[in-house]
C-alpha cells in the first residue's frame, strides 16, 4: 500500500485509512481483529476511531471502539508502526457536544487511557463549536500537542469558513493548525437540500481551501454504505439528481470492464485526485475488506480517467484530465 502525505507535517500515512467505528460492538472481537489484522497484512497502517464509537448502537452505552483498537494495538506489538486517529466533540453519556477547552484536555486524557496509549496521533475537532471561541479551543489544542499528548491535528464535519479562520488564528499564534480534514464524501453529489443531521458533506470552499493550503482530505462514508458495489445497498436518500445516474453508469461500466467491485472504482478514483485524499474504510467483513483495498491496485486508462472525471465534480481546477 502506497502513503500520501499528510498535510504539511512532512509525514505520510496510508493512502487508505481504515475506520473502525463499529469494532467492538456491532462488529464482535473476533471478526473485528481479523479486519485489523487484513488491514494491516495489506500494508495498511492508519486507523481512525473517535471517543464516541458507537455508544448510539443498543446495548453499547460505553464508548467500545478504542478500547478495541488499544486491545489490537497491545496484543500484536504494533503501536509504534501505526498512526492512531481519534476525535471529540460530540456528546455522548454525560459529555456534552462541546469544544470547552476543559472537555478537551478530559476527553483527550480518556482517549488515551481507553487506548491505553500515551500520544493521540492524529487528533479531530469531531464537530464544530460555535458557542466556544475559536481562539480557546486551538490554545486548548496547542496545549495537548506541547504536552506531548497530541501529534497533529484535524477537522471533521466543520465549515471551511471555520476551519480558515482557525488555522489564520494558529498561524497568528503560533499555534498548531489543522492539518487535514474529514468531511462526508464520495463520487457521488449529494441533493443541494440534502440534510444529513450532524455529517457535514464536502463543498466546492472546503476542497478548494483545502488544495491552495496543502490540508489533506480523509473522506469518510467514501463507498456510501457500498452503494457502487452492492445490490443490497441503493444509493442512498439525498443523492437522487441526474447527474448520479451518469456517474453510476460510469463506475459501472469501469468496474464490469476491470473485474472489480464498484465500489474499488470509487475508492480508485479518489486516490487517483491530484489533491491529496485518503478514503476511511468502514468494513464489517473480510470480503467487503478485500473489495475495498483492491482501490490500491487499480489505475485508469486516460479515457476511463476523462469519463470519471467529466461528470460534476467537487471544487474547481482539480482534475488533471491528462489529454
Amino acid at each position: 500500500m502506497d502513503t500520501t502525505p499528510l498535510g504539511r507535517t512532512g509525514e505520510s500515512v496510508s493512502e487508505l485509512c481504515l475506520g473502525p467505528m463499529y469494532f467492538g460492538s456491532r462488529v464482535d472481537r473476533e471478526t473485528s481483529f481479523e479486519l485489523l489484522d487484513r488491514y494491516y497484512e495489506a500494508g495498511g497502517r492508519f486507523l481512525d476511531t473517535a471517543n464516541i464509537y458507537a455508544t448510539w448502537v443498543d446495548g453499547y452505552d460505553e464508548p467500545e471502539s478504542e478500547p478495541l483498537v488499544g486491545e489490537w494495538l497491545a496484543e500484536r506489538g504494533v503501536r509504534d508502526e501505526m498512526t492512531v486517529a481519534t476525535k471529540l466533540g460530540f456528546g455522548y453519556q454525560e459529555v456534552p457536544a462541546s469544544l470547552d477547552p476543559d472537555l478537551i484536555h478530559q476527553e483527550i486524557d480518556r482517549s488515551l487511557d481507553r487506548m491505553g496509549i500515551d500520544t493521540i496521533d492524529l487528533l479531530y475537532a469531531h464537530v464544530d463549536d460555535p458557542d466556544t471561541p475559536q481562539t480557546d479551543v486551538m490554545a486548548a489544542f496547542g496545549e495537548a500537542v506541547d504536552a506531548g499528548t497530541v501529534r497533529h491535528l484535524g477537522a471533521s464535519n466543520v465549515p471551511a469558513w471555520r476551519i480558515a479562520r482557525a488555522n489564520r488564528i494558529a498561524a497568528e499564534r503560533g499555534l498548531p493548525r489543522f492539518e487535514c480534514v474529514q468531511p462526508r464524501f464520495s463520487y457521488l453529489i449529494p441533493d443541494r437540500d440534502a440534510g444529513f443531521e450532524g455529517q457535514l458533506p464536502t463543498t466546492d470552499e472546503l476542497v478548494d481551501y483545502c488544495d491552495q493550503h496543502d490540508l489533506t482530505l480523509l473522506p469518510y462514508s467514501p463507498t456510501l454504505q457500498g452503494c457502487y458495489g452492492r445490490d443490497d445497498r441503493p444509493v442512498p436518500e439525498g443523492y437522487v439528481r441526474s447527474e448520479n445516474r451518469l456517474k453510476l453508469r460510469a463506475i459501472e461500466d469501469v468496474a464490469e470492464r476491470k473485474g472489480v467491485n464498484g465500489n474499488a472504482v470509487a475508492l480508485a478514483w479518489m486516490l487517483d485526485r491530484d489533491q491529496p485524499t485518503i478514503p476511511v474504510l468502514g468494513v464489517s467483513t473480510l470480503e467487503q475488506l478485500d473489495q475495498n483495498l483492491a482501490a490500491a491496485d487499480l489505475s485508469f486508462t486516460d479515457a476511463e480517467r476523462r469519463r470519471l472525471n467529466g461528470i460534476e465534480s467537487y471544487g474547481f481546477d482539480q482534475w488533471d484530465m491528462r489529454d
